[in-house]
């Protein structure tokens, strides 16, 4: 090898692998301090890319189980309400029942007739009153009585695969004017059509039209429990969206660490390796900056 004075190429190459080892040494430091192997675009840009749009997917699908959660928890108030409507209306029958045997006087029906009007009330006082987050659920008034309840369950736009419906012939009106509405077989001078308290006078007038308004009030305990099942059915449904959406954070964040997380155990190794080859080359550098020394001393004849 020539000794030459002017370009030091030992010294260019132990300042390059120098370099190497340092940017190196302190990319495996930054991946130690942060846990990702990829904390800037120019580290792996493709990857990158791929963990940005699984982040996405995540976090919506995290807010979506929430969605799923508080829709829950509407279908919860709404069933609470009815059941207490139901057990108004199990009490109604039993008092029509009572009454239809007929060794009951006038005042005695009137006495039965009073507490059935308590009752009706309150099931019209329920009705106006059931609500979540100022939606009124069963009086039939608010928005979800024009549109129904759509819940976001997924993380994306496409409604038949994000999207979980109540139609809104589910939020109309629950009352005592409607419920026994849809009754049928009513003899005059009943009207199924003014439901439960348009036909309590007719009903305790005597024992026989206290008997046929039992049919009217198993029509309006059917109307209930129709509308229990529909609850239970969509609050099924939207216990299984819930389980797939818990697999589906699990499996995309176990992608999402394959690509961004930094193996510590490796980059412990990587910063170990490198922290050695910057001290040696270091230690080289000097050497080879001692070269051109030489080139002198010859000149200065040894």
């Amino acid at each position: 090898m020539a000794i030459i004075v002017n370009t030091n190429m030992t010294a260019l190459k132990a300042v390059r692998n120098l370099n190497s080892a340092t940017n190196s040494m302190n990319q495996a430091m930054e991946r130690l301090s942060t846990g990702y192997k990829i904390n800037r675009a120019g580290d792996d840009a493709a990857n990158l890319y791929i963990a940005t749009n699984l982040e996405t997917q995540i976090r919506g699908s995290k807010v979506a189980k929430n969605n799923i959660t508080t829709g829950t928890n509407v279908l919860a108030v709404i069933e609470g309400d009815l059941d207490v409507m139901l057990d108004n209306i199990q009490r109604i029958r039993d008092l029509t029942v009572q009454a239809a045997n007929s060794i009951y006087d006038e005042n005695s029906m009137n006495a039965m007739k009073d507490e059935i009007v308590q009752r009706l009330d309150e099931i019209d006082r329920i009705s106006k009153n059931s609500n979540f987050n100022g939606l009124t659920l069963l009086d039939g008034q608010s928005q979800l009585a024009d549109v129904g309840l759509r819940l976001q369950v997924g993380a994306n736009s496409d409604e038949a695969a994000n999207c979980i419906k109540l139609s809104e012939d589910f939020f109309q009106t629950v009352d005592s004017n409607t419920l026994g509405a849809d009754a049928t077989g009513m003899n005059a001078p009943f009207d199924a059509g003014t439901g439960l308290r348009g036909n309590i006078d007719t009903a305790f007038a005597n024992a026989s039209a206290a008997a046929q308004y039992i049919t009217m009030l198993d029509a309006a305990v059917t109307d209930i429990n129709n509308r229990k099942a529909q609850i239970g059915a969509t609050q099924n449904r939207l216990d299984a969206a819930a389980d797939s959406l818990t697999t589906t954070i699990e499996n995309m964040t176990e992608a999402q660490s394959t690509i961004m997380d930094a193996d510590i155990a490796e980059e412990t190794s990587n910063y170990t390796k490198y922290q050695i080859l910057q001290q040696t080359t270091s230690s080289l550098l000097v050497q080879a900056n001692a070269l051109p020394q030489i080139a002198i001393s010859l000149v200065n004849g040894g």
